[in-house]
């Protein structure tokens, strides 16, 4: 038997007359008589920005899985992509400025019947960001979040007994500290047999096997950790001190550019009212409670402040951190 791709597919030409090696399949792949490989990478790029790709069984891309929704698309997307010279950046560009992707997400009474599932595209989706996008929108937000780029991987704070549970109790982990202690998720050390447990409560996948796409859902154990986990408790601490540090004639002030920070758009009335609200029982709270308050701030008391007003804002911040607009792409 001698090696050959799918008979479906243009013929596999070899730079030896009757061999073909791992080379020759490189070419193959790329080469502009394969219209496969393009297709592809534009269906996963398409599920990455809304949610769904044309071909939704992005792991079956075949006679056995999903016909393309809009298969015309697909094709030119699979060109364009070629044209681009292969460049992610440029793709990403090209489908983000477009009308189909610019839409609101919002639910339309009149495609209910006609389109449940917004295989039509008259709408954009409404998904979550990806597990290790949640540590950075907290990051950034606080204002902790490290530009820089390249470099080791890093260590970020660790629940204890985590490491404890590699095979054999021969993991150590220590965390990082300063700057690479805020770095993006994707400079994360990632060990498969412990993974790190904020990126498994927000469905980061199972590194042991191969995985095209990940599921999404949601918990309690996930608003838990964003209120909880070491990592979260900090961003919010930063972004408390952010909040009070910031040129603002009163707490509404204050509260609604919080939320503008978070969610991206001004807040209702009813919103900051009842941000407003959560302030003034923390504040309550926080001076009755003075050590509970110091513990709360952590490192983090802004100049000038005491420190109960400054963990009633930790409050504020903490719940902004946590709400569900915060983490999920409308």
């Amino acid at each position: 038997m001698k090696p050959a791709g799918l008979a479906v597919l243009p013929p596999i030409k070899g730079r030896v007359e009757g061999k073909l090696d791992r080379l020759d399949l490189a070419k193959w792949l790329v080469s502009a008589d394969n219209p496969l490989t393009p297709r592809v990478l534009a269906n996963q790029l398409w599920d990455k920005l809304f949610g769904a790709g044309l071909v939704r069984t992005m792991e079956d891309f075949g006679v056995r899985g999903e016909r393309p929704a809009h298969p015309e698309l697909l094709d030119w997307l699979g060109t364009e992509y070629r044209r681009l010279g292969w460049s992610r950046k440029k793709m990403i560009e090209t489908i983000v400025m477009s009308a189909t992707y610019q839409q609101a997400s919002a639910h339309r009474e009149e495609l209910r019947d006609i389109d449940p599932t917004n295989k039509l595209l008259a709408r954009q989706n409404r998904l979550r960001v990806e597990a290790e996008i949640v540590r950075d929108l907290c990051l950034s937000v606080s204002g902790l979040l490290s530009d820089s780029f390249g470099g080791p991987s890093v260590s970020p704070p660790l629940p204890p007994g985590i490491a404890v549970l590699s095979y054999d109790g021969n993991f150590n982990w220590t965390p990082s500290e300063g700057g690479p202690r805020y770095r993006r998720g994707l400079y994360t050390f990632f060990k498969r047999t412990a993974p790190h447990p904020n990126l498994t409560a927000f469905d980061c996948p199972d590194s042991n096997t191969t995985s095209v796409r990940r599921g999404v859902s949601n918990t309690p154990l996930q608003a838990l950790t964003m209120m909880n986990n070491e990592v979260f408790v900090e961003a919010s601490q930063a972004f408390a001190k952010r909040i009070l540090e910031m040129e603002a004639a009163s707490d509404g002030q204050r509260v609604r550019e919080a939320l503008r920070l978070c969610i991206g758009r001004e807040p209702v009335e009813s919103e900051s009212a009842r941000f407003i609200d959560l302030l003034e029982t923390g504040r309550t709270y926080y001076r009755a409670n003075p050590d509970s308050a110091q513990k709360l701030i952590g490192k983090y008391q802004p100049k000038d402040i005491a420190a109960p007003e400054a963990a009633a804002w930790v409050a504020v911040a903490r719940t902004a951190l946590n709400l569900d607009e915060f983490i999920t792409r409308e």
